[in-house]
């Protein structure tokens, strides 16, 4: 088996939902990890080709890439509440970044396994991802890719059905934006219209209320199976029908307590939306019990 460091690679690598990376699975003194390996940057280690200011150049970028990296990851481990899945080491072995993760063994893959699960069951979920990323943001980290590939369901110590929130390459830290025009990588099904507002060049404020309109899309799929509706023909995705001055529909097949609370997330006014601790004390109110996570 192909040796990575300290790792042992246990399956093939593959570039399935990972944009600019490939990913695979390892063993580590008998634990299984999630490795990823970054594809746009390389470390021009044995570099005969280019020229020294090429070289010196690269070696540059590497440091900056190495740098924001470490501190994003540093927020995250430092940040989460356990359920937003940590970085357990962020490496380069010769020209090649990887980092590795807890491997998760996720139990449901699609919406509608959600969807059919009791109203109860679904609102706990929802505030235990809520949590997680008030967890995040009280650190400033803006995870900015938020969407169902990027949240695991799997089962807790106790056995209950819990939530794990992974893949944190787009993320950010609220001090450090993209500028406008910049390219924000993620999928534009869930980009809040701030975001869309910032690939189009404008100067606008992102914050982490980016990620609480991402969870208000992500929410009502998991209570309805359904994307949040809008009339105009000239948008194709909620965020950019928002910014170009469209509400949104909330599905009426929602209570309205969380159609209430969806309406706030999706507002167009980030300053207007709840922030996520918000969103979960919410949820959690109209839980019957405060069950744990």
């Amino acid at each position: 088996m192909e040796q990575l460091g300290n790792y042992v690679i246990t399956s093939s690598f593959t570039n399935q939902n990972a944009g600019y990376s490939v990913w695979g699975f390892a063993d580590r003194d008998g634990k299984e990890y999630f490795i990823k390996q970054f594809i746009e940057r390389k470390y021009p280690a044995n570099d005969t080709v280019s020229s020294p200011e090429r070289i010196q150049k690269k070696i540059k970028e590497c440091r900056q890439f190495e740098n924001n990296k470490t501190k994003i990851y540093q927020v995250l481990n430092n940040s989460s509440d356990g359920n937003a899945v940590r970085v357990e080491e962020f490496f380069r072995i010769e020209s090649k970044y990887y980092i590795a993760m807890q491997k998760i063994n996720s139990i449901y893959q699609n919406i509608s396994d959600i969807v059919s699960l009791p109203q109860d069951e679904i609102k706990r979920l929802c505030s235990i991802i809520a949590h997680a990323m008030a967890s995040l943001h009280k650190g400033g980290l803006i995870h900015a890719d938020l969407k169902p590939d990027n949240v695991l369901f799997t089962k807790s110590a106790s056995g209950k059905l819990t939530a794990k929130i992974i893949d944190f390459d787009s993320s950010f830290l609220e001090t450090d934006p993209p500028k406008p025009g910049e390219t924000i990588i993620g999928d534009f099904h869930y980009f809040s219209p701030e975001a869309c507002r910032t690939i189009w060049g404008e100067e606008v404020e992102l914050t982490c209320k980016m990620d609480v309109f991402a969870l208000g899309i992500l929410f009502h799929q998991y209570f309805t199976g359904e994307l949040p509706g809008y009339n105009t023909k000239e948008s194709s995705y909620s965020g950019e029908a928002v910014a170009k001055g469209e509400v949104l529909t909330i599905s009426g097949k929602l209570p309205d307590d969380i159609a209430a609370l969806l309406k706030d997330m999706l507002d167009a006014d980030p300053q207007k939306r709840p922030s996520a601790d918000v969103v979960f004390h919410v949820l959690r109110g109209t839980l019957a019990e405060d069950d744990d996570k």
